[in-house]
């Protein structure tokens, strides 16, 4: 018991990982246990399962490099593994319907960005403090009622709450266009219409509060323009599938024991 009379809470114990076994080659559990931070999820038994898939594979791919003569020794298995891929998958280039037809099918894809007249209020908090971060998103709920009802006190609110240098300009970001602020800002800014943000918008600052004062939607780019856009994108697919397939195959034929390989996701090799 501790001195305030509360029982001392303890650690609870790591639980066992399993024996993996790829080609009689046994899996070195430090390699399991390092690799279990990179598939993060509340469910323990997911975690192990992706990592131990993840390593499985490599192990496979290993294998196969070292079988077709590419040294993966050290810093050289990165490359030699991309050797391997480079050799022995194949697909098909897309030809100029594949990509025509993409691009007729996605019209929506392919347009210039759209400029914006932005004013935001930042309700700042560091991305790790918890309580600090829901305080900052009640305080941009609130102001957001209060704009609600007047617009027309956004200057003064963001002089007063604004943790930007914006707050001296009434908030204003100006023109915004892509690429000039933060992505995960950015991405969700493009989607809003002209006028007040009904919700705060977060970010790795904090919260924000925005206005869009003004919004010119992106224009129609034409085929010519995003050809290199669209064959690229197409190329990247099939090398994608394909190497999805080349692994299957490899598992397919592999003796793995203490894991279950997991073909739903596509996203199983991941260079």
């Amino acid at each position: 018991m501790s001195s305030c009379g509360t029982s001392t809470p303890t650690t609870p114990s790591k639980e066992a990982l399993p024996v993996i076994r790829v080609n009689g080659v046994t899996i070195e559990e430090t390699d399991l246990a390092n690799e279990l931070q990179y598939h993060a999820n509340s469910n323990f038994d997911l975690v192990v399962q992706q990592a131990g898939q993840t390593l499985v594979i490599r192990q496979l791919l290993i294998e196969q490099a070292q079988k077709h003569g590419f040294d993966v020794t050290g810093d050289n298995e990165e490359a030699g593994v991309q050797q391997l891929l480079e050799t022995q998958v194949s697909y098909d280039d897309p030809k100029e319907e594949d990509c025509k037809r993409y691009f007729d099918n996605n019209r929506e894809k392919f347009t210039t960005m759209p400029l914006m007249e932005v004013d935001h209020i930042l309700l700042a908090a560091a991305k790790d403090d918890i309580d600090g971060r829901d305080d900052a998103k009640t305080d941009a709920l609130d102001i957001i009622s209060r704009l609600q009802k007047d617009p027309s006190l956004f200057a003064e609110l963001a002089k007063h709450h604004s943790a930007c240098p914006s707050k001296d300009t009434g908030g204003s970001l100006g023109q915004i266009s892509n690429g000039q602020t933060v992505p995960e800002f950015e991405k969700q800014l493009m989607l809003l219409p002209q006028g007040l943000a009904p919700k705060p918008i977060e970010s790795r600052y904090g919260f924000h509060v925005v206005n869009i004062a003004r919004k010119i939607d992106g224009k129609p780019l034409e085929y010519e323009m995003v050809y290199d856009k669209v064959r690229g994108y197409l190329v990247h697919r099939a090398s994608h599938l394909a190497i999805q397939a080349y692994i299957h195959g490899l598992v397919e034929m592999a003796d793995v024991e203490g894991v279950e390989v997991k073909f739903a996701d596509e996203n199983i090799y991941v260079q």
